[in-house]
């Protein structure tokens, strides 16, 4: 018998791969009411049996994306961006920014934040991924000349622009995306090349 249920149990998926699928059907779907077990290993293609060698529910799960949100997920973004840039503040801001604007990321903070306003797990979790990023941003910034103070008030203004920019896409900008990034990293933050 060759039904997919049966290929798709010869699949092995990790831990980690049923964490990054949630994150992204829930950033495609825009809602944390799209995860469901269902739906999570048929976009996998694997048994329910696969989802439980791993998880003993959807709480558990849930508690895995609220871990890795409020740490390891954003860490690992912030390495491989440092990485990739030989640790240059000016671009490793400029990197950061434009990934937020090319991936998902947008989306899943969006989802992110307003299932915090309903669960304090995923609140606490908002609230650490917020000070990991604060904390990069501002290293950063700082690494650019800037003071302490003004490095921090900069980051702070860089993700309070991140958070909102997506709750305006139905107004028009006055340039692409990445002349917009230019205009904000050049004037409104003032950062120094």
């Amino acid at each position: 018998m060759g039904s997919s249920v049966a290929a798709s149990a010869k699949v092995r998926r990790s831990k980690e791969d049923f964490i990054d699928e949630a994150f992204a059907l829930i950033a495609e779907s825009g809602t944390a009411e799209a995860l469901t077990i269902d739906s999570l290993c048929l976009r996998l293609g694997v048994s329910k049996g696969s989802f439980y060698w791993h998880f003993k529910g959807r709480n558990p799960l849930i508690d895995a994306l609220v871990e890795a949100w409020s740490g390891n997920f954003h860490l690992a973004i912030h390495r491989a961006i440092e990485a990739q840039t030989a640790d240059n503040g000016r671009t490793v801001i400029e990197e950061i920014s434009y990934y937020w604007l090319s991936s998902n990321m947008s989306k899943l903070d969006q989802v992110m934040r307003h299932w915090a306003q309903h669960d304090d797990r995923v609140h606490k979790a908002v609230c650490r991924a917020d000070e990991l990023l604060l904390s990069f941003l501002k290293s950063n910034i700082e690494n650019l000349g800037y003071n302490e103070s003004d490095a921090h008030r900069r980051a702070r203004l860089m993700m309070a622009i991140g958070i909102a920019e997506p709750t305006l896409a139905h107004l028009p900008k006055a340039g692409t995306d990445e002349v917009e990034l230019t205009w904000i990293l050049d004037r409104l933050l003032g950062l120094k090349n």
